[in-house]
């Protein structure tokens, strides 16, 4: 009985519980990074990120709210040499801040389409094989050795003695390369 007047006595005397310093974790990004180290003119680029303790967030350019996550990848197309700015605010109002480089080079060749006018002709059968490209310094088609320069259409023909592959290759000022085969048999 005496145990328990003491336990008493000693719980009355201690006072009320002295508050806890409340600690606000530090803002930080932890990541921030582009899925490519460079594009081409009119392509996009992942930017991904990912932020601790953060309130708001922040992508300049454009001037983009973000939502504070530990991963998250935007979309960017830059039409020049753009370095991005990634700004996370912490609960106590400090920042954290990186930035990012991506640098933009000319626009890579594309082969729109390829069009034959048969994929399969009797011997010495005429053959016309016609091109639409895009960012192009020059145009080929092997084994016809032709080369149609920088022109974004063009057309050939061709009249072979046996089954051929045609290969239509489009050239970018980067020497970037798109590739088109097309196969036709001879019967």
């Amino acid at each position: 009985m005496q145990a328990a007047g003491c336990l008493l006595l000693l719980t009355a005397c201690s006072g009320p519980p002295k508050p806890v310093a409340k600690t606000v974790e530090a803002v930080r990004i932890t990541q921030f990074y582009a899925d490519s180290a460079s594009v081409a003119r009119g392509q996009r680029v992942l930017l991904c990120y990912g932020v601790e303790n953060a309130k708001t967030v922040r992508l300049d350019p454009p001037g983009q709210d973000l939502s504070a996550a530990l991963a998250r990848c935007v979309e960017a197309t830059p039409s020049a040499n753009t370095t991005y700015t990634l700004t996370a605010v912490g609960a106590d109002g400090k920042t954290a801040t990186q930035t990012l480089t991506i640098p933009v080079g000319p626009a890579r060749a594309k082969i729109v389409n390829v069009t034959v006018s048969s994929l399969e002709v009797k011997a010495g059968g005429l053959v016309n094989i016609c091109y639409t490209v895009e960012n192009v310094t020059s145009v080929t088609i092997e084994p016809l050795h032709f080369s149609g320069g920088a022109k974004t259409k063009g057309c050939v023909n061709d009249t072979p003695r046996k089954s051929i592959t045609y290969v239509i290759s489009a050239i970018g000022a980067g020497g970037d390369k798109d590739q088109e085969r097309v196969t036709v048999k001879v019967q």
